[in-house]
């Protein structure tokens, strides 16, 4: 080991030690990629076809038992005043109480759940969904589209703090056409609509008032509401008339709220719970070496260095890049998330359409190449602020190698504290350091939505102040296309000319451990990071 490297781990002892994994808040969430699909199929009115992405305890099958009470640990608390919004609270419970309109595959086609069809008008300015039949909530009231048209409008209403409103916003009219048939209409063509239909649970017009307490929650999902004990457990029953026959195979699922990562290994170890949701990551590294456990992984979310273009240096597009190059992006992977991230330099996923693994590997880390950008741009010896999110520990130890890559090429760096109170201010109103390290959730939902909403990457104004006319007209190409071809197309020139800008220096596409016992089958993941436990079953 050379000396930088001695002095490197020296470094990440005092902080990797401290770090937890991505158990804090999103930022933003994302789409489902597979998991609870329809018995019922889009009537050829839209593609159903792709690729799967589910994580999975394994293969849905085996001897499941109908009467088992799956037990899962869970880090946060339930917050059902915020149900349509994207938050780690919420993971549990999108996917067991409630339903979505579409499910999104990981190739950005739809599967059909409580729409069971969705037809486009020649123009794309009208689209007609029809809902499945017979579905009825948990009440006993019957869905149908009034529930659909109250839930959509009540996402999009002003201040509903719903990440998805912008697209939700471009209908122009919302309107039940049927007693389960639903017509959105549009002055523009607007195909990427269903992403926003993918990404909210349909809620019970008549008690949503009663989100709030927490004491009834109805939705037409495959599991109930039973109770609440805020801080410590959640109780959810079978829905014996869940409308997909069969389903779900399980009993119920009981929820432990266990903020402690200790306690969390501590419960699985002992066999007080079946199921360890967004577990450490070095604590679930350790339980892929105990037979009795599987470990699965969520779809993983960008964690990035961001730039911010108006301060100097940073306003150097050859100082930006030479940050890109001081990024050791494998060690962050190993030492900061014990293996559960992939190294990259793309904000999305590297399966993305229009992605390549050119791209993903665009930037190595090359320490001399950094310090050539440097000298040429004439900031060699600049004192640089750099501020790690609040939001996870983990971007601490995270932004301690960062530091020594940067530091390493030439530049001096301040790190700078900002509370977790004053981190969604001062994120919210662009105002950041030269440099800082957090993470986008809704890039896992398809580039969409991240770039209507996602501070990052919103195209006239950002977090980095990017908005020179080269980025403006290639996010305008992608949130314009009207085919795959021409996603495809357009995030290829839009993914590049981020790479050559290097604003938004991708490090990892870091993802969130699940850890289950070996009797735990069917169990999935959408790419809200939300547990989905339709086809589930537990021996014993």
């Amino acid at each position: 080991m050379d000396d930088s490297s001695r002095r490197m781990d020296e470094l990440l002892r005092s902080s990797v030690s401290r770090r937890a994994f991505l158990g804090g808040a999103l930022s933003a969430g994302g789409l489902l990629l597979a998991g609870c699909g329809s018995s019922g199929n889009s009537g050829g009115s839209g593609p159903t076809g792709g690729a799967s992405s589910v994580a999975t305890a394994s293969a849905t099958g085996g001897g499941g038992n109908n009467g088992a009470i799956l037990r899962a640990g869970i880090p946060n608390d339930f917050l059902p005043s915020a149900l349509l919004r994207f938050n780690p609270a919420q993971r549990p419970l999108h996917r067991t109480v409630y339903d979505y309109l579409l499910d999104r595959e990981q190739d950005g086609s739809y599967k059909a759940s409580l729409a069971k069809s969705w037809e486009w008008s020649a123009d794309k300015k009208t689209l007609v969904l029809t809902l499945q039949d017979g579905v009825t909530f948990h009440s006993g009231r019957k869905f149908g589209a009034d529930d659909v048209v109250f839930t959509l409008k009540t996402a999009a209403a002003p201040k509903s703090g719903v990440q998805v409103a912008t697209i939700l916003k471009k209908a122009t009219d919302v309107k039940a056409s049927g007693a389960n048939q639903v017509t959105v209409t549009f002055d523009q063509p607007f195909p990427a609509y269903l992403d926003a239909l993918a990404m909210i649970p349909i809620v019970d017009s008549t008690t949503y008032a009663d989100l709030a307490s927490g004491k009834q929650l109805i939705g037409t999902g495959p599991f109930t509401w039973k109770s609440w004990t805020p801080g410590s457990k959640v109780m959810m029953g079978r829905n014996d008339s869940y409308w997909q026959e069969g389903k779900p195979y399980i009993g119920g699922i009981e929820f432990s709220i266990l903020k402690q990562s200790q306690a969390m290994l501590a419960a699985l170890q002992s066999g007080g719970i079946d199921l360890a949701v967004d577990m450490l990551a070095r604590d679930a590294a350790t339980m892929q070496k105990d037979s009795r456990f599987a470990v699965t992984t969520t779809p993983g979310v960008d964690v990035y260095v961001g730039c911010s273009t108006q301060l100097k240096p940073m306003d150097d597009p050859r100082v930006r890049q030479a940050v890109a190059y001081a990024i050791d992006r494998k060690r962050i992977a190993s030492q900061v998330y014990s293996g559960f991230a992939e190294p990259s330099c793309v904000v999305w996923p590297s399966e993305t359409p229009g992605v390549t693994q050119q791209m993903v590997n665009h930037y190595t880390y090359d320490i001399d190449k950094a310090k050539s950008l440097l000298t040429q741009a004439g900031v060699a010896g600049t004192e640089i602020e750099l501020a790690p999110s609040p939001q996870d520990p983990g971007f601490a130890a995270a932004a301690d190698i960062v530091q020594f890559g940067l530091e390493q090429a030439g530049l001096k760096i301040k790190r700078v504290s900002i509370t977790a109170a004053d981190w969604p201010k001062r994120n919210q109103s662009y105002d950041l350091p030269q440099l800082w390290i957090s993470w986008i959730a809704l890039t896992v939902s398809g580039p969409v939505a991240t770039l209507m909403a996602a501070n990052p990457l919103t195209a006239k104004a950002n977090t980095s102040h990017m908005t020179a006319q080269g980025y403006t007209d290639k996010v305008a190409a992608e949130l314009g296309a009207q085919s795959a071809d021409e996603s495809k197309s357009a995030i290829a020139d839009l993914t590049n000319y981020m790479l050559d800008q290097a604003f938004h220096n991708t490090m990892v596409q870091a993802q969130a451990p699940r850890v289950g016992v070996k009797g735990l089958t069917g169990l999935a993941t959408d790419a809200t990071l939300s547990l989905v436990a339709t086809d589930a079953k537990l021996s014993k």
